[in-house]
């Protein structure tokens, strides 16, 4: 792919990190449709979305050397986005060594070419405050205690703010929680994943029955659109008000699994089940020729099941028995009143994954 390296008026200069993810896309878009931005991204491999006004390129963090040959042509870049993460495994603790080499490897390329660098941005999430692993605070506020346990969202912001006390440019981070976002290019959607499950069971004749936590199914939660999330980057990254802040950024509304899930089940013309306890990476994992039949029976794109579904994500999300509510106060108090509805924009996603032929009707 090209570069547009070289001079440009826009008032900002964006580099993304990640920029084939979920977020990463999300932000691209919401900032190339900015006449004020200039965007450039970058990810390990080739983006399968291509948007206009964004100038993409490879690059692995994993290569000191490679980052900073290939950042050093990114002179006029104002504002950094980081996006990405290490690989891992679901349901396990990601590792902090990992993520703060690539975030370090990241800043010492960039640092070399822009002289003009103005913002880091990091991308957190409700993993901060221990979401994943047991009950917390709830609503959780962005000065709320650390959690025990290593984290390498810990790790990355005490690097940024360390690190910031002896450069010019400022920082931010956002704490999304579960993400709401329309990729089929990517499985780990909790949309898809369970839009999957219950075509599934459907073509079983089961009905569609929580395989999560009974817990689960009554605590309280929340979600984030992830154009929200977008529209918040970009506000806070270039609002004087938040530099040197986390902020948490979810769709502020709250709900339950077990009013949402009758209406997933008619969104499927399906009966609703019960409280059913499955480890669904297990069960599911051989459920690929069903799924097979489902695509020809519906002449749906065709897809293998782990393109459309990723089941340890939905195990993790789904056995949460604890409430998950984040504090929405202090990115209140800056200005920041956007907001989502989490049960229509789920059943809207699905609809559109079903309307787009990934899954059923």
């Amino acid at each position: 792919m090209d570069h547009k390296y070289g001079y440009t008026m826009k008032q900002y200069v964006a580099l993304i990190g990640g920029v084939s993810g979920a977020v990463g896309t999300a932000l691209a878009r919401e900032l190339s449709l900015r006449k004020e931005w200039k965007v450039y991204g970058f990810a390990r491999r080739e983006p399968e979305i291509i948007l206009e006004g964004v100038n993409y390129f490879q690059l692995d963090l994993n290569d000191r050397e490679k980052c900073i040959e290939g950042l050093s042509k990114l002179v006029d870049v104002t504002h950094v986005f980081y996006c990405g993460r290490a690989t891992h495994a679901e349901q396990v603790l990601e590792s902090p060594e990992d993520n703060l080499r690539l975030l370090d490897n990241l800043l010492n390329g960039i640092e070399l070419a822009a002289e003009n660098l103005r913002h880091i941005h990091l991308v957190q999430g409700g993993k901060y405050y221990g979401v994943h692993i047991g009950e917390f605070p709830t609503p959780a506020r962005e000065e709320d205690s650390r959690v025990p346990i290593p984290n390498f969202n810990y790790d990355q912001q005490d690097y940024l703010v360390e690190r910031s006390l002896k450069r010019k440019w400022s920082w931010t981070t956002s704490r999304p929680n579960t993400l709401l976002h329309f990729s089929p290019q990517i499985a780990r959607n909790i949309v898809s994943t369970l839009g999957a499950y219950a075509a599934i069971c459907r073509e079983l004749g089961a009905a569609l029955d929580f395989p999560g936590h009974p817990g689960a199914f009554l605590s309280v939660t929340q979600m984030t659109t992830i154009e929200l999330l977008a529209r918040g980057i970009a506000w806070m990254t270039t609002e004087p008000l938040c530099q040197n802040q986390a902020l948490n950024m979810t769709n502020t509304d709250v709900f339950r699994w077990n009013h949402l899930w009758p209406k997933i089940a008619e969104s499927f013309n399906m009966p609703c089940g019960s409280v059913r306890p499955l480890k669904l990476e297990e069960v599911m994992s051989e459920r690929n020729e069903v799924w097979q039949n489902i695509c020809k029976k519906h002449q749906l794109k065709k897809t293998n099941l782990d393109q459309v579904a990723n089941w340890g994500f939905a195990d993790a999300t789904l056995e949460r028995y604890w409430d998950e509510i984040l504090s929405h106060n202090k990115s209140r108090r800056l200005g920041f009143h956007d907001w989502d509805e989490s049960e229509s924009r789920f059943l809207n996603l699905l609809k559109r994954y079903q309307e787009s032929l990934v899954i059923p009707v």
